[in-house]
């Protein structure tokens, strides 16, 4: 940093973290495999996936821009930039419902179209309560509803933390958590939103205590860190292996009969809807090696791909609608697998490009939220 010139209060590790995310959400999403970069992503078939980090990050982020900096303002001042924010991704995630609603019935014969819009038989006032209350959801940016619900709710536990009830608030949200197995909601999908606000609602209480939590950390021994940064990493390298034999390319390694009774067996402790206990634990040790690893080599992934994941981390919920379209969009005109996996691999590629070109010329980024 050069004399005179403010140092930035962003956290680069979380923005390189959460622009890679984001990659690994469009090409699981595109699911154009195999595309060479299967190794990268997990085809989606991981037991931790890119959006709990993605949650994770935004937990962190919003406990230390609209928790920690925002103490000597008073309540209302935080209070109100997170309804504001809750409210504009509530009526975005309602605009993209629809409009991906009637993108997908102009093309309804296609094959490529996505399951679960309604039908237009269904009466529209019906559809249109069921948008509102999120009993309807579709498209591919349906997280986008999660979001604006916790950040509706988050007022409150950002009102506990800043009373020092950081417990209160983290067992507040483990009951709502425990929610999810008595969800009047008729899906799992739906059901989401009492499991997965753990994450967000843990990364804000993360956030909000940051400077805590590393000074902590610093006044542990050497041996003592190396030891929990080593023991994350082994972990997280011996598992993600595990997972990628027998899950991701078990098909060709070990039959597809023995991958999917693996599989089922496996979603009772790994289901990405309920987020039961082994699921966020292996999550967790995940994270931290992600965590560790794109910081120990920070500079170097600035210096090789920082064009790419600083501009999506950066903007994430600007790229994630993007992606949302541009993924919707690509499988109508390519619907599955090419069975190339050099075509594959440029369709992706090329999807990528569409998405960072948006961002790069800031394509309606007045209208879509950042």
């Amino acid at each position: 940093m050069s004399e005179g010139k403010p140092k930035s209060s962003r956290i680069l590790t979380f923005d390189l973290l959460r622009g890679w995310f984001l990659v690994a959400i469009l090409f699981d999403h595109l699911q154009f495999f195999p595309n060479g970069l299967d190794w990268l992503t997990g085809r989606g078939q991981l037991y931790v996936s890119a959006a709990e980090g993605f949650f994770l990050i935004s937990g962190i982020v919003l406990g230390i821009v609209r928790g920690r900096k925002l103490l000597q303002k008073p309540f209302r001042v935080a209070a109100t930039l997170l309804l504001k924010r809750g409210v504009q991704l509530y009526i975005t995630a309602i605009v993209l419902f629809f409009i991906f609603t009637f993108i997908g019935w102009l093309f309804i014969d296609n094959p490529g179209i996505k399951p679960g819009i309604r039908p237009m038989s269904e009466d529209f006032l019906t559809i249109i309560k069921k948008a509102l209350t999120f009993e309807y959801i579709y498209g591919w940016a349906d997280y986008l509803r999660l979001y604006a619900v916790y950040l509706l709710a988050s007022p409150i536990v950002m009102w506990l933390l800043r009373k020092g009830l950081w417990y209160v608030a983290l067992a507040a949200s483990i009951g709502v958590w425990a929610l999810y197995d008595v969800s009047p909601l008729e899906t799992p999908e739906l059901s989401q939103v009492f499991s997965w606000q753990l994450i967000f609602f843990g990364g804000m209480i993360i956030g909000f205590h940051l400077d805590t939590i590393r000074n902590w950390w610093a006044e542990r021994s050497l041996a003592f860190r190396h030891a929990i940064i080593t023991g994350a990493v082994s972990i997280a390298a011996v598992t993600a292996l595990i997972n990628f034999i027998f899950i991701v390319f078990g098909d060709a390694l070990i039959g597809p009969s023995l991958v999917a009774s693996i599989d089922t067996a496996m979603q009772t402790f790994f289901s990405k809807e309920r987020l039961p206990l082994p699921r966020i634990g292996l999550f967790a040790i995940w994270f931290i090696a992600a965590f560790w690893l794109f910081h120990k080599f920070e500079a170097l992934i600035v210096s090789k791909l920082g064009w790419l994941l600083l501009p999506f981390g950066t903007n994430s919920l600007y790229v994630y609608t993007i992606e949302a379209f541009v993924i919707y969009l690509v499988h109508l005109l390519v619907a599955g697998d090419t069975g190339n996996w050099f075509i594959n691999l440029i369709l992706t590629l090329g999807c990528l490009a569409i998405v960072w070109l948006a961002v790069r010329y800031k394509f309606l980024m007045k209208i879509i939220p950042r």
